[in-house]
């Protein structure tokens, strides 16, 4: 969120064409300020990325002009405003090469928001010249022709397209007493339709399966509900559908802190005020629970006013659920409930998606009483030829398993993907006081001995998770387990047991004996930005199906493995059946069965704990002399 302190940090430093790059959702951030001693060049490149031209070129510290202005009414934004966007439409030819990198038809797209909405504010000041509005309109104009021009597979598929036709639609609202409307409103509203049904998943994800561009297309439709209100049209139905379900995506990914998890290529951002403003378009409750209670700083310029009202007479009402499956885009969030300290566990295994997707399959995080423990690695940059973007696209960034030290999916520069890893179907139980979900992949069937490999997490809420990692095949292979944490946190190993420390503690027990190596590693928060970090290795050597427990808890526990037998009372081997009993108290304990076969012969039940039964994975929960047996797959 922008507050007024840095609304006007950043508005004094472009006056001074000084630009900052600050804003959450600039995509690609950046922080270290760049100056131009005389004339804004437009192409320049001072820091080899050219992601940063291409965001120079977006214009949204325009709106930040705006905004300083309305609040402050000294003139210098303006004037600023008025200089710099008279320095690009007379210095910029968007059919020469030499600007090809302000040219692109998606920054012409967030062109026409940005501009669109800085106009809207220096109108609603009323110190908006019309000869300066007359020669924006004729730039936009040219542009928008570009845009109705330029249109095929990629940007049908791609948040470009929904940028470019959100930005076509918000130009015609802006100027339709200038344009032939129907024409350019209709066109731009029938490509977006078509992208929304198409782009959208049937969970509410976003195909490409990251967070930071799932908002980005989110933010443009937005923009144009926004514009529509103000116009006193209405918003066609397939816009609010499309709003409310990547809306109610955020309210099931978002962490205890409010922000996003930085899967794929997002940065740690704060969905408070993209849920506020969802909220007020849509009317919705349940949204408002997890936005601002109020209308904040930034939001005010960006609903417009009967949004406003509505907003503020909304009550706010918990989701109705805490864990929750989104089973077409392969993410799982598994929480004990809404709330800032609360437990959080996002798991992951889906498609890939575009070039934005990492090699995440069987990836998850875990926030712990509000605090961040295992993490996302991130993305750091897009530049081509940098090591470290292409390291963290990699399986090896993420919190996964990896067979004979051989990448399931592989990545070629920022954005080739080489070989993805095909998911398996997943299956998932969601309880008051359990949840499980298991998922796998085929990354591994190239192996000269293939492996199929399974992940499995069991939830015991509110502070205990069993990881339970499958692998499925024959002949000897060497199986790792990568833990990456967050950067705060402090290691001690001791013999099978890992504590790691921060505001809070949490304890990694590993039932068989794997050697346990500390790395160094990278972490990045958001785009431009890096920090050293570590992450937890696990290693061992094993013959045919193996399978790995790992504990995770809040205190050290006592873990053992026993045996599990047929109804015959004849011990099952290990590559078929394990269990482990784990003591939480005196009077409580928890015993976990997992198996990797299915049962050819007679004898299909299992015996622990006395207990007979017939299933592939349940667990026995004994509490004060009271056993409860559950089975979780047959």
């Amino acid at each position: 969120m922008i507050d007024e302190k840095e609304l006007f940090y950043t508005a004094n430093l472009i006056c001074n064409n000084t630009f900052i790059f600050n804003h959450k959702w600039d995509m690609e951030v950046c922080r270290v300020p760049f100056s131009f001693e005389e004339n804004i060049i437009w192409t320049k490149n001072p820091f080899g990325d050219p992601e940063w031209t291409f965001i120079l070129n977006r214009h949204k510290y325009w709106i930040f002009l705006g905004k300083a202005y309305s609040v402050s009414k000294d003139i210098k934004y303006f004037n600023a405003f008025h200089n710099q966007i008279n320095s690009w439409i007379d210095n910029v030819n968007i059919f020469e090469n030499e600007f090809k990198d302000c040219s692109r038809t998606i920054e012409m797209g967030i062109r026409c928001i940005n501009w669109c909405k800085a106009l809207y504010i220096f109108q609603e000041e009323q110190i908006l010249p019309d000869n300066l509005e007359e020669k924006i309109f004729n730039s936009l104009n040219e542009q928008s022709k570009v845009l109705i021009g330029t249109y095929d597979d990629f940007r049908i598929l791609s948040n470009w397209g929904v940028l470019q036709n959100c930005g076509l639609l918000v130009f015609s609202l802006y100027f339709k007493e200038k344009i032939d409307f129907k024409y350019i409103f209709n066109l731009a509203m029938e490509r977006l339709e078509y992208q929304c049904h198409i782009q959208i998943l049937p969970d509410g994800t976003h195909w490409e399966r990251s967070p930071m561009y799932h908002n980005e297309v989110l933010n443009s439709l937005l923009e144009v509900s926004i514009f529509l209100n103000r116009s006193n049209i209405s918003i066609p139905e397939f816009i609010l559908k499309s709003i409310e379900k990547l809306a109610y995506v955020n309210l099931a990914m978002i962490k205890p802190n409010y922000y996003q998890p930085i899967q794929g290529d997002s940065d740690h951002t704060d969905l408070r005020e993209i849920l506020t403003r969802c909220s007020g378009v849509l009317g919705d409750e349940t949204l408002k629970s997890l936005g601002y209670s109020s209308i904040n700083f930034e939001t005010q310029w960006d609903l417009d006013k009967k949004s406003k009202e509505i907003y503020s007479a909304l009550q706010s009402k918990k989701p109705l659920f805490t864990s929750i499956a989104l089973k077409d885009s392969g993410n799982f969030y598994l929480r004990d409930e809404f709330k800032e300290d609360g437990n959080y566990l996002w798991f992951s295994c889906g498609p890939i998606g575009s070039g934005h997707g990492h090699g995440e399959n069987l990836h998850f995080d875990l926030t712990y009483k509000g605090e961040d423990f295992f993490i996302d690695s991130g993305r750091f940059t897009y530049i081509d030829d940098n090591k470290e973007r292409v390291y963290l696209k990699t399986p090896f960034a993420h919190n996964t398993t990896i067979i004979d030290n051989i990448p399931f999916s592989t990545f070629n520069n920022a954005w080739e993907i080489c070989s993805s890893a095909l998911p398996l179907n997943s299956y998932y139980i969601f309880d008051e006081k359990f949840d499980y979900v298991e998922c796998g992949h085929l990354g591994y069937l190239s192996l000269s001995n293939p492996v199929i490999t399974f992940r499995k997490i069991f939830y015991y809420k509110p502070n205990l998770w069993i990881i339970i990692d499958e692998f499925q095949g024959n002949g000897e292979h060497t199986y790792n387990q990568i833990f990456n944490l967050h950067p705060d946190k402090n290691i001690s190993l001791k013999e099978n047991s890992v504590k790691i420390s921060g505001k809070n503690n949490l304890f990694l027990t590993f039932l068989d004996k794997q050697d346990i190596q500390i790395e160094e590693s990278i972490f990045s928060k958001e785009y431009n930005f890096k920090e050293k970090s570590f992450k937890l290795l696990t290693t061992i050597k094993s013959l045919n199906t193996t399978t790995l427990f790992t504990v995770i808890s809040d205190k050290k526990l006592n873990i053992e493995e026993i045996n599990v037998c047929r109804g015959d009372k004849s011990i099952v081997p290990k590559e078929e059946a394990r269990a482990i009993k784990i003591e939480i108290s005196n009077t409580h304990s928890l015993t976990f069965l997992n198996t990797t076969k299915e049962i050819n012969n007679q004898k299909k039940t299992y015996l622990i704990e006395n207990t007979l039964f017939y299933g592939k994975v349940a667990f026995i929960d004994s509490k004060d002399n009271l056993k409860t047996l559950r089975v979780l797959k047959y």
